[in-house]
């Protein structure tokens, strides 16, 4: 591979995760399925010019955010500081309606990071004619998980109000406690915990050679393109009533269970009894990381088994024990398990990992979490905002489901790689999601997991 932009061997180390996301950056330089975006509409009168000293001044105080990522002499990719002068604040004043100014603001956010050349974070005030003000803060993964794009709003938002007031906001040492993560993630990887885990993943996907066989709409690229859509479901009310009880019943988490029936949907739509589904976890441990801006988010590895003559409670406890297991070895790296599992090397595969499943458990506590509730209104700081919701983060899999609980309602997000799946498919997968979801509910699921597969399986894809 050539280097670009090589740097002296100075610098902070990366997370073998931060690594895998640069390689990736840097062998698809046009790839946005790893920019992570959150979006606020301001019900404020915005002064621009002090926002902007606020984007900044957040910008200054976390060396995280303004880095620049790239190869030093020995080849080790390291951390340095990006130049002064490099942009990362844009006004825009687009006179347009509301749907076209929904895809200019989701252009803002597509456009790729050049991690060795400049910081991977923007931040765009959009200034619509009659509407309120927006905020975009557009970040590349490999500084930023989910929590850390609600982190930087509230960050933003509180030095706003404080600079507005005359008063002097005073930031955490955050950037500490992700270089003490970094420490901790090296030191590890030389440990006799280590060691165990890789022993652990090795066992748990032993005899796994084959990907799971998602049968396509269209013929599969022979180089993955990471590029996808949605389809949003909102939970009907009484399924999600219902929901804690068929959980509490079963003595496992929401999440093992909506997992379960996720690997219903795969097995049903492949066929396949053995696979494995990715599901990411949060690495958020110890003083101050709670509060602590960074890439803190691993992606393990579950190894689906299921047995077309059980039933689904016996897929639950099976999922639920393997979960638990897993979770012991929850720090070794989901960029070094590729050389544990059998599974062929495939350049049309995004990895090992093809199929992922989410769940996000919204803290209520959290004014800027909660702002993500679509139509919420909340306020921060003194200053009232709600979500301008953009979809993102698509193409990563080829598909993926992700839960969203609040404190009442759910949503889900079905991802679907679109140089694969049709819009048609799509919509056909999340509801039979749906349609499977309620059924263990109700408990209506047939006692052998075969008989949800009707002879006529490829045909209902096409009919």
């Amino acid at each position: 591979m050539t280097k670009r932009n090589s740097v002296p061997a100075v610098g902070g180390e990366l997370t073998p995760g931060q690594e895998a996301l640069w390689l990736i950056q840097n062998l698809d330089p046009d790839c946005v399925a790893y920019n992570v975006t959150a979006a606020l509409s301001l019900h404020f009168p915005v002064d621009a010019a002090v926002l902007e000293s606020a984007v900044r001044a957040t910008i200054l105080d976390h060396s995280l955010l303004g880095s620049v990522f790239a190869c030093d002499d020995s080849g080790r990719v390291r951390r340095h500081p990006a130049p002064a002068t490099a942009p990362v604040f844009e006004r825009h004043e687009p006179d347009l309606g509301a749907d076209d100014f929904r895809d200019f603001a989701l252009g803002l956010t597509r456009r790729p990071f050049g991690l060795d050349r400049e910081p991977p974070v923007r931040a765009a005030l959009l200034r619509p004619r009659g509407r309120p003000d927006v905020l975009l803060i557009t970040a590349h993964h490999i500084v930023a998980d989910n929590i850390s794009q609600l982190l930087i709003c509230r960050e933003i938002l509180s030095r706003y109000a404080a600079l507005r007031a005359g008063r002097r906001h005073e930031p955490q040492d955050a950037g500490a406690v992700f270089d003490r993560f970094v420490a901790r993630q090296r030191a590890y990887l030389d440990s006799p915990r280590a060691d165990r885990a890789r022993q652990h993943w090795k066992r748990e996907l032993r005899g796994v050679s084959e990907h799971v066989a998602l049968p396509a709409d269209r013929p599969r690229p022979p180089i993955y393109r990471p590029e996808g859509a949605e389809i949003d479901l909102e939970l009907p009310a009484d399924l999600v009533a219902g929901l804690d009880g068929a959980v509490a019943a079963r003595n496992v988490t929401l999440f093992a269970y909506l997992l379960s029936v996720f690997e219903l949907l795969v097995y049903r739509f492949s066929g396949r009894t053995t696979f494995v589904v990715g599901y990411p976890v949060t690495q958020r441990r110890g003083p101050g990381a709670r509060d602590a801006i960074g890439y803190f988010v691993n992606t393990l590895a579950l190894r689906a088994d299921l047995d077309p003559e059980d039933g689904f409670d016996a897929l639950v406890r099976r999922t639920s024990a393997a979960l638990w297991r897993s979770l012991m070895h929850r720090d070794y790296p989901f960029a070094l398990l590729s050389g544990l599992v059998d599974l062929p090397r495939d350049p049309g595969r995004p990895g090992p990992v093809t199929v992922l499943f989410a769940l996000n458990e919204l803290d209520v506590d959290d004014p800027i979490a909660a702002a993500m509730e679509p139509g919420r209104e909340v306020e921060h700081a003194g200053l009232r905002t709600t979500e301008y919701y953009l979809p993102q983060q698509q193409g990563q899999f080829e598909l993926s489901l992700q839960m969203t609980r609040r404190a009442r309602s759910m949503q889900a997000k079905l991802k679907y790689n679109t140089s694969l799946f049709t819009e048609r498919t799509a919509r056909r997968l999340a509801g039979d999601y749906l349609e499977l979801l309620r059924s263990a509910v109700g408990e209506t699921l047939p006692p052998a997991l075969r008989e949800l597969i009707p002879e006529a399986r490829v045909n209902r894809w096409t009919a």
